[in-house]
């Protein structure tokens, strides 16, 4: 068996939270430190869990020996800490996205390869049981060929984000997965995008993305009083539901054959479905993406999601906003 490495935390909001508590869980890995400007939140959970804490990074890196690091702080901050973290020959888990510009994260990609370090990118619904389930049935022709997605990720404003609009922060989830289950990245891109009830960025979005022949929509926002994340998606063959929250998988069998009608000309006549719910194996979907984080460290292996995949998503999101924005240029005062 090889040794625990040596992880650490920087920015203990929301998700930083969630990945101290997977890393002091998880075998592999041995938390030695964790950091956030509040000293308070500093104090609190490195008593809880055993470990040094520090407000300041850099000190932090002079302090201890570290292996791996996830970086969870807000993304404007993405850039100068990874860059920091991997000049000094360490891991890093970046939360989405990977940075807030495209030339930041092929700098970050640049200084990995040259410093043989690895890069992931916590695209975390990839690591979701279900979508690793409706992966399969894509791949086993369970669904036929695939004519549509459809995705809706939407709820109340999170008062932790405080640099990124919906589209950044919660349409760069689906526009991975899509990319994902289809094994291939949009052709064209199309979305409107508005602020409701925030004045200084989007906090609503409809996005359409194409794949060639496949047709991939996804409806985001901060406004809707009840929180939703499905994911529908419609093929020759059938149509599943995914639950993102409850890692429920519905598959509803197409039961179709060809007839002619009164006058001689051929039609398709549909009787009932038949439907069937998938087998999930639930687990917490972040333990998986550290798990996986961890063992391509041991292994020396590129991540499922890598600087590379996550530039790919960001590029999308961006490119999304660029054309929001010539839309609302266009629009006559």
């Amino acid at each position: 068996m090889k040794n625990k490495l040596k992880v650490a935390v920087v920015g203990l909001g929301n998700m930083g939270r969630h990945h101290v508590r997977n890393y002091s869980e998880i075998d592999e890995a041995e938390l030695v430190a964790i950091c956030d400007i509040n000293q308070p939140i500093v104090d609190q959970f490195s008593k809880d869990f055993n470990c040094n804490g520090y407000t300041n990074f850099t000190a932090m890196l002079e302090s201890e020996s570290i292996d791996a690091l996830s970086i969870t702080v807000p993304t404007a901050h993405h850039f100068s800490i990874a860059y920091e973290a991997l000049s000094n020959n360490i891991h890093v888990l970046i939360e989405k996205p990977i940075c807030d510009s495209i030339e930041k994260a092929e700098q970050l990609q640049t200084l990995a390869n040259e410093k043989n370090v690895l890069i992931m990118i916590g695209h975390i619904e990839r690591f979701n049981p279900a979508v690793q389930k409706l992966k399969e049935l894509i791949e086993t022709n369970a669904l036929g060929e695939i004519t549509s997605l459809l995705s809706r990720r939407v709820g109340v404003f999170p008062a932790q984000i405080k640099d990124a609009n919906v589209v950044i922060d919660l349409a760069v989830h689906d526009i991975d997965i899509f990319s994902y289950l289809l094994n291939k990245e949009p052709t064209q891109i199309y979305g409107n995008a508005g602020s409701a009830l925030i004045n200084d960025r989007e906090d609503y979005a409809d996005i359409m993305l194409t794949f060639g022949k496949q047709n991939g929509l996804i409806q985001v926002n901060w406004i809707t009083p009840v929180r939703i994340r499905t994911l529908a998606i419609t093929g020759t063959k059938g149509y599943a539901e995914l639950n993102y929250m409850t890692q429920e998988l519905t598959l509803f069998k197409s039961n179709y054959f060809q007839d002619k009608d009164k006058y001689g000309d051929d039609i398709i006549k549909f009787k009932d479905p038949s439907k069937e719910i998938i087998q999930v194996e639930k687990k917490e979907p972040l333990a998986e993406e550290i798990r996986h984080f961890l063992k391509c460290i041991n292994n020396q292996k590129q991540p499922l999601i890598n600087a590379k995949t996550g530039i790919q998503a960001l590029s999308t999101a961006l490119a999304v906003m660029d054309l929001i924005k010539q839309q609302k240029n266009q629009i006559p005062s």
